[in-house]
């Protein structure tokens, strides 16, 4: 199959979301990316079913563009898109293969990447909080890097719902107690 390099922009106003969608993206990083696109533009198009101009991957770009005045207004309303010329199974398959791609953040490697932008001199701390939007303890975590420390994991109360596969009986002989799936990983 060839690539598609063909983009072209188009009026945001014209592309619907996907009734199917299942990518979520939390406030805060939905504030990260905006803060992104206002800083640095379209770094990447929205993804489009031609024949009916759903949203394939783009949604939250496609909000943001909407939405935010800045952006709006340096792109006249235009959004880029690359259009895939496929039906709603294809386009829901789509959607979720580009969304499993991307990935999550791992908090140990993104805590050494923190700490090795600030050790930069390039960006101060209330810069990174702002642009990663950011609270103070979630600065003071990234610069330390005790992530795990920090929390107490090891003193923290769980529900009856979730007991470690390493329970000693005494904790599973508990009145009350919820059995182990039956393939625990070890």
């Amino acid at each position: 199959m060839k690539p598609n390099e063909n983009i072209v922009w188009v009026d945001g106003s014209t592309l619907k979301p996907a009734s199917w969608r299942a990518s979520y993206v939390l406030a805060p990083d939905l504030e990260v990316l905006a803060r992104s696109m206002d800083d640095y533009g379209w770094l990447q198009p929205i993804v489009v079913q031609q024949s009916k101009g759903v949203i394939i991957d783009g949604h939250y770009r496609w909000e943001i563009a909407g939405s935010m005045k800045s952006i709006r207004k340096t792109y006249k309303g235009l959004v880029p898109v690359i259009y895939e010329d496929c039906g709603d199974i294809d386009a829901m398959l789509l959607h979720l293969r580009l969304n499993r791609a991307k990935g999550a953040t791992q908090a140990k490697k993104m805590s050494r990447i923190f700490r090795d932008i600030i050790m930069s001199g390039r960006y101060a701390e209330t810069d990174l909080k702002r642009m990663l939007v950011m609270r103070n303890d979630e600065i003071d975590l990234m610069i330390d890097g005790t992530l795990i420390k920090n929390r107490k994991v090891a003193q923290h109360k769980y529900s009856q719902a979730w007991v470690p596969v390493e329970a000693p009986a005494s904790v599973t002989e508990q009145a009350g107690f919820i059995e182990r799936p039956p393939n625990p990983d070890r």
